[in-house]
């Protein structure tokens, strides 16, 4: 639940994320559902190519060190 309301409100899945305002559009804009989002629909509706999509890659790419240093400092080890 945690991941999965703001993957809806605040990446353009139902509303775009040019029509947020305030800080919802600050958390649409570097939340990276957002960019994959926008890799699908130029994929699946516009047939666009990877040099097209290229500048929405680059956010992923930087989400994930960050998800898996959240993830590591979150989830300790576990002893048997």
């Amino acid at each position: 639940m945690g991941t999965l309301i703001p993957a809806t409100q605040f990446s353009g899945l139902t509303d775009p994320v040019s029509s947020l305002e305030g800080a919802g559009r600050i958390i649409g804009e570097y939340y990276p559902a957002t960019h994959m989002f926008t890799i699908s629909r130029g994929v699946f509706s516009k047939a666009l190519d990877l040099h097209d999509l290229a500048a929405s890659f680059w956010p992923l790419l930087a989400a994930i060190p960050v998800i898996m240093g959240i993830a590591v400092w979150a989830l300790p080890k576990q002893d048997k």
